[in-house]
């Protein structure tokens, strides 16, 4: 009868977990593995075990933690090598995205938000009001102020590379999206996407880090009585020096000199009505209605669901 040279695995004693208030969230499992021929050559380390639980496989009492990879450490009993394997059981968010042949899995490592802030300019109040000095003028400069700009993280990994990511970088959503329950007006998202190669990992070979960046701006636009949310996109109250003239040509704005008499151009800009006119102020002076125009400061786009779905 041929000798059994099968390797011998024991699970050995020694188990290490992790819990917290959801549950186990880490496991390690010891294995013996004995190489009954010495059949371990030098340069020969395994990626795979007989007799183990396979990487990606699940518990077989807790459906939440997967086998997420070994460790290995070679010694020798007698005449015999051995193998010391700790089995690394940890969780696996696996999520699913479209629908026949087009249906991908992703596994999710982080989802959620976190506090940031941004600098910007103060050009409106809070209430989305232009900000001008007392003579109804804008400022020749103005503050910069911290924001709040709170960012959404989610990072997954594929078995294949994805295409198509990259045209979504440095744009914001063109139509309302929902994180979490909760929506987000157009144009308020930002995108940073990047891509990295998972190194050592034989099934989830692509990690996309996906932040989407929220900023909140509620302006007066057009001379508005109301506000609205511009999100990234930029208002500035129309000013300048020129103004256009009845047949379409560019002047400059003129006035009456107070204590001259003589008309005279002016040496500061003069707030316009969104034609390119100046805006006409009273005899004595006093405050106007500003036209605040608005431009788009980053493309939109659409942003796949992968982007923000929230794992089960």
């Amino acid at each position: 009868m041929a000798e059994d040279t099968s390797p011998q695995v024991i699970q050995r004693d020694g188990r290490r977990w992790s819990v917290d208030s959801t549950g186990i969230t880490t496991l390690k499992r010891p294995y013996r593995i004995v190489l009954a021929d010495n059949n371990l050559g030098a340069n020969a380390e395994g990626s795979s075990f007989s007799g183990l639980p396979a990487i990606g496989s699940a518990h077989p009492n807790n459906s939440k933690l997967f086998v997420l990879g070994y460790d290995v450490e070679e010694g020798k009993q007698h005449e015999k090598k051995i193998l010391d394997v700790t089995v690394n059981y940890g969780p696996k968010l696996v999520e699913t995205y479209g629908s026949g042949q087009d249906a991908q899995s992703v596994q999710v490592e982080q989802w959620g938000w976190a506090g940031g802030e941004d600098e910007r300019e103060l050009v409106t109040a809070a209430d989305g009001t232009p900000v001008l000095n007392s003579a109804g003028d804008v400022f020749d400069s103005v503050p910069t102020i911290k924001h709040p700009a709170p960012v959404f993280t989610k990072v997954v990994k594929f078995k294949a590379r994805q295409s198509g990511w990259s045209a979504h970088r440095c744009k914001v959503n063109a139509a309302s999206v929902t994180i979490g329950g909760e929506t987000y007006a157009a144009a308020t998202l930002l995108c940073m996407v990047s891509e990295a190669r998972v190194v050592g990992d034989g099934e989830w070979k692509y990690r996309y880090t996906i932040e989407l960046r929220l900023r909140t701006n509620m302006v007066k636009i057009a001379g508005s009585g109301s506000a609205s949310e511009i999100g990234w996109d930029v208002a500035i109250a129309d000013a300048g020096m020129r103004e256009l003239s009845d047949d379409g040509t560019l002047k400059l704005i003129t006035s009456v000199d107070a204590e001259t008499g003589r008309t005279c151009s002016v040496t500061t800009a003069e707030l316009l009505d969104g034609s390119g006119h100046r805006i006409a102020r009273s005899a004595s002076g006093g405050s106007v209605t500003p036209y605040n125009k608005r431009f788009q400061a980053y493309g939109r786009t659409t942003f796949p669901t992968w982007f923000y779905s929230e794992p089960s």
